[in-house]
């Protein structure tokens, strides 16, 4: 080969490399040293009837106390153990349970700043581990934070609910059930919803009702209502909700 082709040659076969070389799988384009979710500031779990309700809040800023502005969402692991013999943090193989994406809530409601997952369906005298990360959209997981509750045996749930009307309002009512051995009835919690959807996470009233009724206000004309009650009380160092109480279908 005439060597004065040689070096067109090799700047023709570079030329031609050079894009087969960055081809490949494409994803995302991740920023550099992108901060990370700090944990969520508060978690929460609280029983009512046989289900433990979860309920933590938003994290605000990354681990570098920067601002958070990418978060996606969260993923909840849960693991069941033996009180009595078990050890959760003992370790670290919990099943991932719930992915919660903040596009897309799923069976998770958001009121104020947190999010509320229900657990239905367990077994009295197992406890229940929960662990919430936080993650960015870029994929990230933050830090995490865990809380573990053994399920009692709930009190029993008001009886007979029945409405009034009154004025403007509606007067609820219902039968206080006589509360077992060890159990402090602390009062009760009214829940109310439109037809085909779920009670909402957080009772119609404002504070903890001491006496078997409640006047509610606030509908829309010709709409329906449905309205249950659980009742609050104390065993120990837990505070429990019953389950719901029959339900009572309204139409103002």
């Amino acid at each position: 080969m005439n060597s004065r082709l040689r070096p067109v040659i090799l700047i023709l076969a570079i030329l031609f490399l050079a894009p087969l070389a960055g081809c490949g799988v494409k994803g995302p384009v991740q920023p550099l040293a992108q901060p990370a979710p700090s944990a969520p500031s508060e978690i929460t779990l609280h029983q009512q009837g046989d289900a433990l309700l979860l309920s933590w809040s938003l994290p605000r800023s990354n681990q570098d106390g920067s601002e958070l502005t990418d978060l996606a969402g969260f993923r909840v692991y849960r693991q069941s153990f033996d009180p009595v013999e078990d050890c959760p943090e003992c370790r670290d193989n919990a099943p991932l349970w719930k992915l919660v994406e903040l596009d897309y809530l799923g069976h998770a409601q958001r009121r104020n700043g947190r999010l509320f997952l229900l657990d239905s369906d367990l077994d009295a005298g197992l406890g229940y581990s929960y662990k919430v990360v936080p993650f960015n959209r870029w994929g990230q997981d933050g830090q995490s934070v865990e809380t573990r509750q053994t399920l009692a045996v709930p009190p029993p749930a008001p009886a007979a609910p029945k409405a009034e009307r009154q004025n403007s309002g509606l007067l609820l009512s219902w039968q206080t059930a006589e509360m077992p051995e060890g159990m402090e009835l602390l009062g009760y919690q009214v829940y109310r919803r439109r037809p085909g959807r779920a009670f909402s996470a957080a009772p119609r009233n404002e504070g903890l009702l001491e006496q078997p009724r409640f006047t509610d206000s606030g509908f829309e004309t010709d709409r329906s209502y449905v309205y249950a009650v659980r009742t609050v009380v104390r065993q120990g160092d837990k505070v429990l909700e019953s389950a719901l109480s029959e339900t009572l279908v309204i139409t103002p």
